[in-house]
């Protein structure tokens, strides 16, 4: 019954899923997807992601990380001996992109810093995918840092610059309480001194009503109203700059006494990841300053 929102500029990355590596990536001797995808998939572009924008991309200022190595990142957490030298040589370290896309607003620009690192689950003793989370989370720390080891894929050195706003977006399928990730690049991000605190973790830490009554099939400490899955973990975010004014924040999560609680269940009245998404939408309402 609500009026619909026109999204006239879109911009899909390129993605590293499903794009199938020249050598064995799992050590199965056999060179196959999903496996041996540079990011797993099942098919180019499989999980990838996309921007819709009420206001002008500024598409010639994008920068993507997407060729980067994870061996080339500095300190990395890559499990000693599980990828030959012929893998590690071509394996990326974004699962699928972190890229920086400049929105120009009212004459100002925001820059949206997306990505949507690889689940930190699905791996052996070696804990290749728990490793790879977290240093793609700690590019995004990187990317925000502006680290001097940093260079893009069209040859420019460093990430933002310190005068950047920006929005962190994205299912960064990491929780800083709970789950199987490794907690300390999740708690870095969310506590970094250039992101709003009020939102990562404060009084304005996006909240709902459905997820605080939600039970999930194990027991979780974090707060349930702050969940986006239906394992009961954060895992989607919008984290502004600490330069950004935010007005309101929230999960789309309703609960059983709410008129849009069908919009997030089946014809039975169950949340299943399978009728839907597994995922809640979390939304940041942000005041910019005209000029």
């Amino acid at each position: 019954g609500q009026d619909e929102i026109d999204y006239p500029y879109q911009y899909c990355p390129p993605s590293n899923t499903g794009l199938l590596s020249p050598f064995d990536l799992n050590g199965d001797g056999v060179i196959s997807l999903p496996e041996d995808g540079v990011g797993f998939g099942e098919h180019h572009g499989h999980f990838s992601f996309v921007i819709l924008s009420r206001y002008p991309i500024q598409v010639d200022q994008i920068r993507s990380w997407q060729h980067l190595l994870w061996r080339d990142m500095p300190a990395h957490c890559m499990p000693e001996g599980f990828y030959s030298e012929q893998a590690q040589s071509v394996l990326r370290l974004s699962s699928k992109n972190h890229v920086v896309v400049p929105i120009e607003v009212n004459n100002q620009v925001i820059h949206l810093l997306c990505c949507h690192p690889t689940p930190p689950v699905f791996d052996g003793e070696e804990k290749r995918n728990a490793c790879r989370n977290h240093d793609e989370l700690r590019l995004v720390t990187d990317i925000i840092n502006n680290a001097d080891y940093l260079v893009d894929d069209n040859g420019k050195n460093g990430g933002l610059s310190k005068g950047d706003s920006f929005v962190v977006l994205g299912d960064l399928n990491a929780d800083s309480a709970d789950g199987d990730g490794i907690k300390g690049a999740i708690q870095s991000l969310i506590y970094h001194s250039r992101i709003n605190r009020s939102v990562s973790s404060g009084t304005l830490t996006p909240k709902s009503l459905g997820g605080r009554f939600h039970r999930p099939w194990q027991p979780r400490s974090g707060r349930s109203n702050e969940w986006t899955h239906l394992s009961g973990l954060r895992l989607d975010y919008v984290l502004p700059s600490v330069d950004l004014s935010v007005k309101q924040t929230g999960v789309f999560w309703p609960d059983k006494k709410d008129p849009l609680r069908h919009l997030i269940t089946n014809e039975k009245g169950k949340e299943r990841a399978q009728d839907g998404s597994d995922h809640r939408l979390v939304w940041v309402d942000l005041q910019l300053c005209s000029q």
